[in-house]
């Protein structure tokens, strides 16, 4: 599976980068290798990006609808 991922540098700037791994372990083991100088802030799967856009997609939606997050109205 294919796992994308957000690092951050030693001088504080953002990168991504991208690999294919068994598991989003193995996944992370193999960026922390590849990319000892910098620490990963996001690992996702194509399947984390989806769900992740599905609740965005939601809050937006509840939001154009008027909800508020009160329950009882």
């Amino acid at each position: 599976m294919y796992y994308h991922a957000v690092f951050e540098d030693e001088c504080g700037g953002e990168f991504g980068a991208g690999v294919e791994a068994a598991s989003k372990e193995e996944a992370w083991a193999c960026l922390e290798e590849n990319y000892p100088e910098s620490r990963i802030v996001q690992l996702e799967s194509p399947a984390d990006v989806q769900e992740r856009e599905a609740r965005l997609y939601a809050s937006i939606s509840r939001e154009l609808d008027g909800w508020d997050g009160d329950e009882e109205s």
